[in-house]
């Protein structure tokens, strides 16, 4: 009787500690950003732990890492990068604190576009403290086809990571593919027909966006600066001349020259966050809410 008492024990002890062994060994992988982080749990599922260096809702232009993330970072297998400006400014720093972490670089083979000043260029992107230093704009994780590219170099770094596992990242890759053609042929289906395909923002994070589905992104941001007295005339004319009834802010930024140009024009003042975390929805959220204010 007491062989078996200890013998159930045993087995009791053996059940209570899985989820904890599981918990342990799931891949630590870290990323830059929040989209990134719904990527790598598209593909990693339940073997991964994915942790943001920039949280959610958080100013990339104030960055720095909290005691809680370099913890995360000195026990991280697998680094995703991305080359958004403060990753640059942190790398060094990121990659002292754990130098054996796997990286991979998922800006691999995307095409990128060229950072501008100009804020009345079609798809362009004006704010220089968040371009690389030769001009580049960030911003690539608001393409769906450029994320298409993202997910197969996320793929090939839990593989190198967690080979085991390999056919289990492969399925939920391919899956991520075909949602991510899904939204593609959503957002076409969305946007389509419309006369008006211009769009006013504060910070121009969307010429990518506007690049894959035909739009013309105007930025009142300039050179990542506040525009000046002669920039908000400049850019009142054009908002009058391109009928804009909706100006774009997102949560991370000042609203302060978005609320004079729009009580000048007459427009209103939206919310697009390009840092959300459930990226999947928040495209269809902006692909539908940019589809309403330009038919207005």
């Amino acid at each position: 009787m007491m062989k078996k008492y200890i013998i159930l024990s045993l087995i009791l002890n053996v059940l209570l500690l899985l989820p904890l062994a599981s918990a342990a060994e799931k891949v630590q992988v870290l990323v830059s950003i929040p989209p990134q982080s719904y990527f790598v749990q598209r593909i990693g599922g339940e073997l991964v732990d994915v942790v943001s260096m920039l949280p959610p809702g958080a100013f990339p232009h104030t960055f720095e890492p909290t005691a809680k993330q370099m913890k995360a970072l000195s026990r991280a297998e697998l680094y995703v990068r991305i080359q958004v400006e403060f990753e640059q400014a942190w790398w060094d720093k990121i990659v002292a604190v754990n130098p054996g972490m796997y990286v991979v670089d998922s800006t691999q083979g995307i095409d990128f576009l060229e950072g501008t000043a100009h804020h009345h260029e079609e798809g362009t992107e004006a704010a220089k403290d968040e371009h690389e230093h030769n001009g580049r704009d960030p911003h690539i994780w608001l393409s769906p086809a450029a994320v298409k590219l993202q997910a197969e170099a996320i793929y090939q770094g839990l593989i190198h990571v967690d080979p085991v596992h390999q056919n289990t990242y492969l399925i939920n890759k391919e899956q991520f593919l075909v949602d991510l053609e899904t939204l593609d042929q959503e957002i076409r289906q969305i946007l389509a027909g419309l006369k008006n395909r211009t769009f006013m923002v504060f910070h121009p994070s969307w010429a990518y966006f506007a690049r894959d589905y035909q739009l013309q992104q105007l930025s009142i941001e300039l050179e990542g600066k506040e525009p000046s007295a002669a920039d908000m005339a400049q850019i009142m004319k054009t908002a009058q001349v391109e009928n804009i009834q909706v100006i774009f802010v997102q949560p991370q930024t000042s609203q302060r020259s978005v609320e004079i140009i729009a009580r000048q024009i007459g427009a209103q003042v939206k919310v697009l966050d390009p840092l959300a975390a459930n990226w999947l929805e928040n495209m269809r959220h902006v692909a539908k809410t940019l589809a309403e204010s330009l038919q207005q």
